[in-house]
């Protein structure tokens, strides 16, 4: 009787937490067919490291409290209803963002103008394959109507602790690419160095 009851109380406080582990999944899901984020087994190597500037303001890669959560340590920010456009950031040792084209999200969030969002370098959603091989340096030739293309590089950094020493921080970007035209833009930067 005793196992029961423990049994019984086990499942009643799991009970709560079901639907926020499938809205969970369900957006990882959603972000992983989008994004392809971090699955390109050879990337490029650049000079050029990227990042997505914080303009509107809340755009970064600070963690934000009260947004959707999902893949462990993304956030959703933003999604634009109009251009069906969608912003998520990433803390924890890193320094992540990622501005992907999707149907819209299983959850509700702000939404917000995202059309004209680039890179420090000026990617954006909808910039040809062509500008992107421009930009980075090169990268394969590729026709396929769908594909994944990932840079490497190193953005420059400093330690937290004292004495603050110079070092290089690994980023990897990945960008999907489909008819040719940039779907996805996914910039990871370790900040592991730091500490």
């Amino acid at each position: 009787m005793k196992q029961l009851f423990v049994f019984a109380f086990a499942a009643a406080l799991a009970f709560p937490f079901r639907p926020a582990t499938a809205q969970n999944d369900a957006l990882t899901a959603w972000f992983m067919r989008a994004t392809a984020y971090n699955t390109v087994g050879h990337a490029v190597a650049t000079s050029r490291p990227e990042l997505l500037p914080g303009k509107p303001k809340a755009m970064n890669c600070h963690y934000v409290d009260g947004r959707p959560q999902f893949a462990g340590v993304w956030v959703l920010l933003a999604y634009d209803t109009k251009h069906h456009v969608a912003f998520g950031a990433a803390t924890t040792d890193q320094c992540s963002v990622s501005l992907f084209r999707a149907p819209a999200p299983p959850v509700s969030v702000p939404n917000a103008d995202l059309s004209g969002y680039a890179t420090r370098l000026g990617i954006h959603i909808g910039s040809s394959y062509a500008s992107v091989r421009s930009i980075y340096g090169g990268g394969p030739t590729k026709s396929a109507s769908h594909f994944v293309v990932g840079y490497t590089s190193t953005v420059p950094g400093e330690t937290v602790g004292t004495p603050h020493k110079k070092i290089g921080l690994p980023q990897t970007v990945t960008i999907v690419v489909d008819d040719q035209r940039v779907s996805a833009i996914s910039i990871y930067t370790d900040l592991a160095g730091e500490f």
